[in-house]
């Protein structure tokens, strides 16, 4: 039983890779898509085991984030005037 995703590729791959099998052969029976085990197997034959181990997909930074200047107006407004996410947001583009 696989305990890890890297483990998971290396059971499909290796044998594309050894030329055991074919991949169009191996996608048939796979759980995962052809075009996945197409990159597995091209990741396999760059980088070796290391290249199948996952990415994060996670941004290292938020590149949308609000301003702190406009999270403080709105703290400030909200004190003020006890006034609903839409009304604040209405008045910050008025002003």
């Amino acid at each position: 039983m696989v305990k890890t995703i890297k483990e998971e590729r290396l059971k499909w791959v290796l044998p594309i890779a050894r030329k055991e099998v074919k991949l169009k052969d191996a996608a048939k029976v796979c759980p995962h898509g052809k075009r996945s085990m197409e990159r597995w197997v091209a990741l396999y034959k760059a980088k070796g085991e290391a290249g199948l181990e996952p990415k994060s997909t996670e941004p290292k930074t938020q590149k949308e984030e609000t301003p702190i200047w406009i999270k403080e107006r709105i703290l400030e407004i909200r004190k003020k005037t006890k006034k609903c996410a839409l009304k604040i947001h209405w008045q910050l583009e008025k002003e």
